[in-house]
């Protein structure tokens, strides 16, 4: 069952070069590394099969897949809107991309995540990627058995690092890979801008081989034990010098173009510029980038007491940083939520694989609803036989009352029927409680007032359970001794005195008393 309570990642990162995988477990307790991998690929052979053998020889199952769309493969619009609501802006987004595109939007798919706005408005960074990409994509992936549920754009998806390393404040990130170079900007932890420029390590490696006259392996060589910055080797190298310049002059454009974009400038002010991807691995890099841009450039590097140091430690984070990010994509935590999966290529669950996944969680299902079952079968016993007992108690008590009458189908109503005909009948003789009727009321009334007390009783009624009288006294204290002398009686509750006026054409007092009847056995 502990299988069913954790999700198994796998981010990955399709470069040109090589193949990078992180596989993360997403756990009730934390996000806990698989490992992470690389191999190259033949470029003579198809990829599917060579990633589908990787997997399976690594025993990485690819339940939970995230990729991305390359970033030179896709187009980013910054658009406001003056609104807030998310079904509101997905439904006017097309109409706002469609003006700014040079092709038909049958032909691509978009998605959109907020970077600003107000109350009144909202800025969105809007992605367009290929139809035709995304689906050669997926498809690819699903050959190797390794279905992505997220297809993310490249550069927006670095964003995730946030979550296992301190980048903080205003930062721009850095991916400098093969073929090449994606850019991501971060307004504390959250991606609002992205580029990618078609400059990298292999246009290095080139620029060495034709400085030297090197076959490209050598000069691949060249560029990872010496590098470029040497003393001596920088003369000899001015057309990877040229290149790097250019890395540099692009770099220093992208800056100019990303640090307005936010309403607040001071807010959108780089503070930092993090490298990492296979390139970064160039020997003094970073002091150059920094000279050239006039800005802190720094290498990806987890201090030990940040999240991701446990996550990055199974491989170099310059190497492994975007698989990660992309694997962060899948877990509750994600700072991005872009999809490409959508319309025709949304992904679809695997119902035959859900139900080997949920086997066991049926089968407690069906343990349970057959306990519960035989629970209520054994109470439907219990209460039927305490229903016949009942019964045959019933029929006795009719039988008891009624000797020589054959009890009814239904004894219970029978005895009901009989106990209202017998209160019927007591109302209409004037029977009440203890089986005191309306004469002896009368009798017990006269009987206790006193021969020496002047009261004059003009009016006397009994309704169902109250007494009324009405009458005549010269003094208030007749009438306190009248109503001590009935509370003597068992069968009168609480007595009330009221009315008592004076009586201005006799003289004395008329009085009014209310007498509640009770059960004398009640109250003995």
């Amino acid at each position: 069952m502990l299988g069913s309570l954790t999700r198994r990642v796998l981010g990955l990162d399709l470069g040109t070069h090589s193949v990078k995988v992180a596989s993360l477990r997403q756990t009730w307790t934390g996000l806990e590394v698989d490992g992470l991998f690389e191999f190259v690929p033949d470029a003579e052979e198809p990829l599917a099969g060579q990633l589908r053998d990787f997997l399976r020889s690594r025993d990485l199952a690819a339940e939970y897949v995230v990729t991305a769309v390359p970033g030179d493969r896709l187009s980013h619009r910054r658009l406001r809107f003056p609104f807030r609501g998310r079904r509101e802006i997905s439904q006017a987004l097309p109409f706002a991309v469609e003006e700014q595109l040079p092709f038909d939007l049958d032909t691509v798919l978009l998605d959109w995540a907020p970077v600003g706005g107000d109350r009144s408005e909202t800025e969105v960074l809007a992605a367009v990627a290929p139809t035709a990409e995304v689906a050669r994509l997926v498809e690819t992936l699903s050959e190797a058995g390794a279905e992505p549920r997220i297809v993310e754009a490249e550069g927006l998806a670095l964003a995730n690092l946030a979550l296992v390393a301190d980048l903080s404040g205003t930062r721009l990130l850095l991916d400098l890979g093969h073929r090449k170079t994606t850019l991501c900007l971060l307004v504390e932890g959250r991606p609002v801008a992205s580029r990618t420029v078609a400059v990298a390590g292999r246009t290095i490696t080139d620029a060495i081989a034709r400085d030297c006259g090197l076959p490209r392996e050598k000069a691949e060589r060249l560029k990872c034990e010496q590098g470029v910055f040497e003393e001596g080797l920088r003369s000899e190298l001015p057309g990877a010098v040229a290149v790097l310049d250019r890395l540099a002059r692009e770099l220093a454009r992208t800056l100019a173009s990303l640090e307005p974009l936010g309403s607040d400038p001071a807010a959108t002010r780089i503070e930092e510029v993090v490298l990492f991807g296979g390139t970064a691995r160039l020997h003094r890099l970073d002091d150059y980038l920094a000279e050239r841009i006039g800005i802190p450039a720094r290498r990806l590097c987890l201090r030990p007491e940040e999240p991701g140091a446990s996550l990055l430690a199974a491989g170099d984070p310059l190497l492994f940083g975007p698989a990660v990010a992309l694997a962060l994509r899948g877990t509750a935590g994600a700072r991005t939520g872009m999809n490409f999966r959508q319309g025709e290529l949304a992904y679809r669950r695997d119902l035959s694989e859900l139900g080997r996944r949920l086997r066991p969680t049926a089968l407690l299902a069906l343990l349970a609803a057959l306990l519960f079952a035989g629970s209520v079968g054994t109470r439907v016993v219990f209460e039927t036989r305490r229903a016949a007992a009942l019964e045959a108690r019933a029929r006795a008590l009719y039988e008891e009352a009624f000797p020589g009458q054959p009890p009814p189908r239904s004894v219970v109503a029978a005895l009901r029927n009989a106990l209202r005909d017998a209160h019927e009948r007591a109302n209409f003789l004037g029977v009440y409680g203890g089986n005191l009727s309306a004469l002896d009321v009368l009798t017990e009334i006269s009987a206790r007032v006193p021969p020496d007390l002047k009261v004059v009783v003009e009016e006397l009624s009994i309704d169902g359970k109250v007494v009324r009288i009405t009458g005549h006294t010269p003094s208030f204290e007749a009438v306190d001794r009248l109503r001590a002398e009935l509370a003597e009686f068992p069968a009168f509750g609480e007595i009330r005195v009221s009315e008592i006026q004076r009586d201005a054409r006799r003289g004395g007092n008329t009085f009014s008393i209310t007498i509640a009847l009770r059960d004398p056995e009640a109250s003995s």
